[in-house]
């Protein structure tokens, strides 16, 4: 079996998802001795022998929707952040509006990639549409990074990203200005392979208690998990309403 927790791929958090797995695991009883941070996402998301898996929403509600198990979510630390719910930050090069930003036709809006719940779809919820002039960064770091270089003006920012980011380098998202917030969605979803559907439940309780338990309060305080909230697809069946009308 296999398990990865990597859709925050800060080096500065590796070992509080170590620390975290490790709890998980001590509860459940078994399961892979390490986490696989290095292995690639999508593959990931495919193996029938994934026991616990982090996704992002939109993949979820359109390439996943049958291939993966939804175990939960963690409930997050972040503004607007609660009961496992969060809103992405939009920040920008300049302290404009979103209209403003809108109302430029010279305005760059960067995006992590076209499959991103936070960096796309979110972002053209707060635009009311399609931006003009699009640029497809990679990631999150490096769409932040290219807007406080004032390479593009505007991106819409997973919540944790950007917190994370304002701890590994404080300079560069000190020049970031907060213009604006998506709408409020599901925070990334916990999964597993359907083929280990049957210990479901005893994932979930072993995640539940591993989020209460004194030995990884460290790790989830510097990773911004509250706690664990048990829930399937249903969560996030509201998302595909986020697209704008064409």
């Amino acid at each position: 079996m296999i398990a990865r927790l990597g859709m925050y791929p800060f080096a500065h958090l590796r070992d509080a998802y170590d620390t975290l797995w490790h709890t998980i695991r001590h509860h459940l009883g078994d399961g892979p001795d390490e986490l696989h941070p290095d292995m690639d996402l999508h593959e990931s998301w495919a193996r029938p022998d994934l026991l616990l898996g982090q996704t992002c929403g939109w993949p979820l509600v359109t390439q996943l929707r049958d291939r993966v198990e939804v175990v939960g979510a963690f409930d997050v630390q972040a503004p607007f952040a609660s009961a496992g719910r969060y809103r992405t930050v939009l920040v920008a090069s300049k302290p404009r509006s979103v209209e403003e930003w809108k109302a430029d036709p010279d305005t760059v809006v960067a995006i992590n990639g076209s499959d991103s719940l936070s960096g796309w779809v979110s972002l053209q919820w707060a635009w009311g549409g399609v931006p003009s002039n699009v640029r497809t960064t990679g990631g999150h770091v490096a769409s932040m990074r290219a807007v406080a270089a004032g390479e593009v003006h505007l991106a819409s920012i997973d919540a944790l990203s950007f917190e994370f980011f304002a701890e590994s380098e404080p300079a560069v998202a000190g020049r970031l200005h907060v213009v604006g917030h998506g709408p409020s969605v599901g925070t990334l979803p916990l999964v597993m392979s359907p083929a280990l559907a049957a210990r479901r439940d005893d994932v979930r309780a072993a995640i539940a208690a591993a989020v209460a338990d004194p030995a990884a309060a460290g790790a989830c305080a510097r990773l911004r998990i509250n706690g664990f909230v048990p829930c399937g697809p249903e969560a996030y069946a509201d998302l595909p309403g986020l697209l704008p009308a064409h």
